[in-house]
């Protein structure tokens, strides 16, 4: 058996190091193992490929990786194979979830005004992992609440109003709930 450990979206794992502020490659804190052996773990390489001999089958491959990570083990994947060689990518489960919610305003001439009807995207490794529209809550016009979504502590949300847009990217996110706001030009 050979593959990769990856994240969710394929891409090299990595960890925030709190020291450098920046990710740092983190697959080779992962080990591999097979349900049949599990005894024999094998180390991932930085690059997040390993090669595991696998006798016995079918069964399930494993990956250990550190908890309190930006990234978690995921469910083990189900081999069964007659090859000599096959390969089994294992993508990693993100470490944290958040909810957010908000409200979308714009800045027209005439003053700061609060939209309902706005779209809020929430993105993580450049794919869309959530959506709603603004509305009235609460008596509260351009309001949106409850998108949660998992992510390896950062993210991107982005609101859109008929043409306007604005973005924010917070740098690190390991908070569970947070407020987030647009004032769209």
């Amino acid at each position: 058996m050979s593959g990769k450990v990856t994240t969710p979206a394929g891409n090299t794992v990595t960890q925030y190091d709190t020291a450098t502020r920046r990710s740092v490659p983190s697959a080779a804190d992962a080990k591999v193992w097979a349900s049949t052996a599990s005894a024999t773990k094998v180390a991932v390489a930085a690059d997040g490929s390993y090669t595991l001999k696998v006798v016995d089958h079918p069964g399930t491959l494993n990956v250990d990786y550190p908890a309190a990570r930006d990234y978690k083990a995921g469910a083990p994947q189900a081999v069964s194979t007659t090859a000599a060689a096959h390969t089994q990518n294992i993508a990693l489960k993100y470490g944290y979830t958040t909810t957010i919610s908000g409200r979308v305003a714009d800045r027209p001439p005439s003053g700061l005004t609060y939209r309902d009807g706005a779209i809020v995207t929430a993105s993580v490794e450049g794919r869309e992992v959530a959506r709603t529209v603004s509305r009235t809550i609460e008596g509260n016009v351009g309001s949106y609440n409850s998108i949660t979504f998992d992510h390896p502590g950062t993210f991107r949300i982005t609101a859109s109003f008929r043409g306007q847009s604005d973005i924010v990217e917070p740098p690190r996110i390991t908070d569970a709930t947070k407020p987030y706001s647009f004032l769209m030009n």
